[in-house]
C-alpha cells in the first residue's frame, strides 16, 4: 500500500474512533457523575451500530431567575485510536437540550484534545462550554443532544440513539 493510501486508512479508522468521542457557574458549581449516552454516527470512518460515550457536565448548583447558567463538558469514549493523534487535532461540539423548568436547546463548543493521544488509548475531549439564560423559576436539566467530531479534515455527525440521561441540573430561584 502506498504511503497516501496508507495515511487515508490510518485517518478513516482515526475518525472511526473519535465518532464516539461526539465529541462542559452563580452559584458553585454542581458536577454530577458522569452519564453514558449512546450515539449512532454517520460519516467518513463511522463505526457501525450504537457506540457509548461518557459525558460529564458541570452546571452552577443555582442561579437566579434570568440569570445564566454556564456548562462546563468533557466527553470520553471507549474506541481507542489506531495512530497517535496530536494535540488539539480533535474539535467536536454537542447540542445541550434543555428541560424541566427550561426548554430549548444550546450548542456546546469549545471540544478538543488538549495533550496529544497515543496510539492505542482512549480519546476524552475537554473544554467544550455553553451558557443558557434561565427565565423559569423550578428545575432546569440539561441532557447531552445530538454531536459531531472533526479530525483531520473529516467529520462525522452522531446523533442520540434512544433517550440521553440528565447529566445536570441547575435550580432556577424566583426573583423576590
Amino acid at each position: 500500500m502506498n504511503t497516501s493510501r496508507r495515511r487515508m486508512a490510518s485517518s478513516v479508522a482515526l475518525v472511526a474512533a473519535l465518532a464516539g468521542a461526539g465529541i462542559g457557574l452563580g452559584a458553585g458549581p454542581a458536577v454530577a457523575d458522569p452519564v453514558t449516552v449512546g450515539y449512532t454516527c454517520t460519516g467518513p470512518g463511522a463505526p457501525g451500530g450504537v457506540q457509548s460515550l461518557q459525558v460529564t457536565m458541570t452546571a452552577p448548583a443555582s442561579v437566579s431567575q434570568g440569570g445564566t447558567a454556564d456548562l462546563a463538558l468533557e466527553v470520553t469514549t471507549a474506541l481507542t485510536v489506531p495512530i497517535s493523534v496530536p494535540a488539539n487535532s480533535v474539535t467536536g461540539d454537542m447540542t445541550i437540550d434543555v428541560g424541566g423548568a427550561g426548554s430549548g436547546s444550546v450548542a456546546a463548543t469549545g471540544f478538543t484534545n488538549p495533550e496529544s493521544i497515543p496510539s492505542g488509548s482512549t480519546v476524552t475531549l475537554t473544554g467544550g462550554t455553553a451558557s443558557v439564560r434561565l427565565d423559569n423559576p423550578g428545575t432546569t436539566t440539561f441532557a447531552p443532544g445530538n454531536a459531531a467530531v472533526h479530525v483531520f479534515g473529516v467529520t462525522v455527525d452522531c446523533t442520540v440513539s434512544g433517550t440521553a440521561p440528565v447529566a445536570a441540573t441547575t435550580e432556577v430561584t424566583a426573583e423576590p
